[in-house]
């Protein structure tokens, strides 16, 4: 088998996990993704203000109309990070600083995504923490075919940072947050020393 090929299933192996769990079979399940949706919007206009959100929708909504048009030529760029271009080159020990929930969605689309990575509501908690860097996330698995695949960007894990899966019905994994370098900033070797990692 080639190097790129997958040897042995991952535990967490979509079928198996298929196999082995109970679906849920609540009667309000239908419901529940617009419940979702509710707390999704009540989350960015938190973040981004009424104003922020609005205009967000309706460049999201109505992007070749005129109001999409009006909402893209008021949009501020001040704090657009994706649009720096900005490769931090970071490697495992590095201390990084995660950019405020503002300067992030600055970054994504209006799927929550920054080239594909979404931006979920537990991550939020760690904005304007200091952590240091685990590891580069290169490679991941599939979950859905177990097919390894590369990772086109710069993405990283940070060391204690995973998600309580309280924003996805308490999900219990704990997997790690993965962290596009555009939502990090770089402090300088040993200022992150009294960084909270709770």
């Amino acid at each position: 088998m080639s190097s790129e090929g997958l040897s042995d299933p991952c535990q967490y192996y979509y079928p198996d996990m298929v196999l082995n769990g109970f679906p849920d079979s609540r009667l309000a399940l239908p419901l529940r993704m617009y419940w979702f949706a509710l707390k999704r919007h009540v989350w960015h206009i938190s973040i981004l203000g009424f104003r922020g959100f609005t205009a967000r929708s309706a460049r999201t909504i109505f992007p070749s109309t005129k109001i999409g048009k009006f909402a893209l030529r008021n949009k501020s760029t001040s704090s657009n990070v994706a649009n720096l271009g900005e490769t931090l080159n970071l490697q495992p020990g590095d201390w990084v600083e995660v950019r405020s929930a503002k300067e992030i969605f600055a970054t994504l689309d209006a799927q929550d995504k920054l080239k594909g990575l979404r931006f979920t509501r537990e991550m939020a908690k760690f904005c304007g923490k200091r952590f240091r860097v685990y590891k580069l996330l290169k490679k991941i698995i599939l979950e859905a075919t177990g097919e390894l695949r590369k990772i086109k960007a710069p993405t990283v894990l940070l060391e204690n940072v995973f998600c309580d899966g309280s924003a996805h019905a308490d999900c219990d994994r704990s997997c790690f947050c993965y962290w596009r370098e555009q939502w990090l900033r770089r402090i300088p070797d040993g200022s992150g020393s009294n960084a909270s990692l709770r």
